[in-house]
């Protein structure tokens, strides 16, 4: 009990959430109230007076807890899936900075990379346009190649045409 009252006492004043605990001690028979008798009852009483609107403002039954905290889990999955395919693609980009030829690359590493740079030119494209509204990279990329009609003929892992992967996903 004292270990819990504690742990009560410590939130309060971590939090500033007013609280009180109330525990039946079997071996005496009596209620052990805290912080004291009078607070807590005051603190009940407080909550009593409150609409039954205010009561449940905050209150979680418990699937609604558990949607929320999956919901939490999955954004946080989903922000870890990203940033370990960065870092993969980054480790792959290094190791061609550091000599890897491209012809030794597999199809599906040929893929996630085009998708990958698909992706960062979207993203470069669509802050370059926010920063300066009459500018974009796209030309600059027909006119090195990058965008042209000969990588419609090559097919994703997926079945779709390349053209697409990266900036539809984006």
């Amino acid at each position: 009990m004292k270990g819990l009252m504690k742990k009560a006492e410590e939130l309060t004043i971590l939090s500033g959430a007013s609280a009180c605990l109330t525990f039946f001690n079997r071996d005496d028979g009596k209620l052990v109230v805290w912080p004291s008798q009078e607070k807590a009852q005051s603190l009940i009483d407080r909550f009593n007076a409150l609409s039954e609107t205010e009561r449940n403002e905050n209150a979680y039954d418990p699937e609604s807890y558990i949607e929320t905290n999956i919901k939490k889990i999955e954004k946080r999955l989903e922000y870890s899936r990203k940033a370990v395919e960065e870092l993969e693609m980054d480790h792959l980009m290094l190791q061609i900075q550091n000599g890897r030829m491209l012809a030794d690359l597999s199809q599906t590493e040929v893929e996630k990379l085009k998708s990958y740079a698909s992706k960062k030119i979207t993203c470069l494209d669509r802050e370059l346009r926010t920063q300066h509204p009459n500018t974009s990279v796209e030309p600059f990329l027909e006119d090195e190649g990058f965008l042209n009609d000969d990588d419609e003929d090559m097919e994703t892992s997926e079945g779709e045409s390349s053209e697409s992967d990266g900036a539809d996903n984006a």
